[in-house]
């Protein structure tokens, strides 16, 4: 009875490790310009997070440093796009997206906290091979509130939790630029200087009119004392 006993628990131990095991996913991370990393956590729940192109309007992942950039005062516009990747429904997911710090918040679901900088929602009842794409519209900052560099490159991160454990995240890049204030060139296009223009002092309108008077005076006197002499 004994044996059979410890020949149950020696089994039954290991058999506790294997039960019903947690699925971990697996992270991929990829560093971005300006230090950091934009991270996909693959796994039940795939997040990706998107950025329209300031000109082309398209969608694409990241902006860096040599791709077209946004200007001071500009919109600019995210995609967040969802997907259930596991063969359950999930009742509930909540997503966090957290706007870079020259970027004021415009629109978007759910509700904003201004201290934080971050957008909260919910996405209920995702199916099994379900996406789901949200929108969210910021504004670039005004040219007194951003550094003094003429380029900034910021991150744009969205989190996507359930249960208060972090099951998906993804970032996007992109960079802004200070439009420098404009400069009277030194030279034109044909290699001729350019000087600053003179002020011009306006004569007083009595005065050209009187100069032709002047002028005539000295003959004038000349003229009363040669006659007084012919007397």
């Amino acid at each position: 009875m004994k044996k059979s006993l410890i020949t149950i628990l020696f089994l039954a131990i290991p058999a506790l490790f294997f039960v019903a095991p947690k699925s971990f996913a697996a992270t991929v991370c990829q560093p971005i310009y300006g230090g950091g990393q934009s991270c996909v956590q693959t796994g039940n729940v795939l997040i990706n997070k998107t950025i329209a192109d300031p000109k082309s309007g398209s969608f694409v992942d990241n902006l860096g440093i040599n791709d077209n950039k946004f200007n001071t005062d500009q919109q600019i516009t995210f995609q967040i796009n969802v997907t259930n990747t596991g063969s359950a429904v999930i009742p509930t997911l909540m997503v966090k997206d957290i706007l870079p710090r020259f970027v004021d918040f415009v629109a978007g679901a759910g509700s904003f906290d201004a201290g934080s900088k971050t957008l909260s929602f919910e996405v209920n009842n995702l199916n099994p091979n379900e996406s789901r794409v949200f929108t969210i519209t910021g504004k670039v900052a005004s040219a007194d509130k951003l550094p003094d560099q003429t380029i900034d490159c910021e991150v744009n991160q969205a989190i996507a939790t359930i249960d208060s454990g972090v099951v998906g995240q993804d970032n996007s890049q992109f960079c802004i630029q200070k439009q420098a204030a404009a400069q009277v060139p030194s030279t034109t296009k044909g290699g001729l200087k350019v000087f600053t223009p003179q002020q011009v002092t306006t004569t007083p309108s009595t005065g050209p009119e009187m100069l032709p008077l002047l002028a005539l005076l000295p003959s004038g006197v000349l003229g009363f004392i040669l006659r007084k002499k012919s007397k």
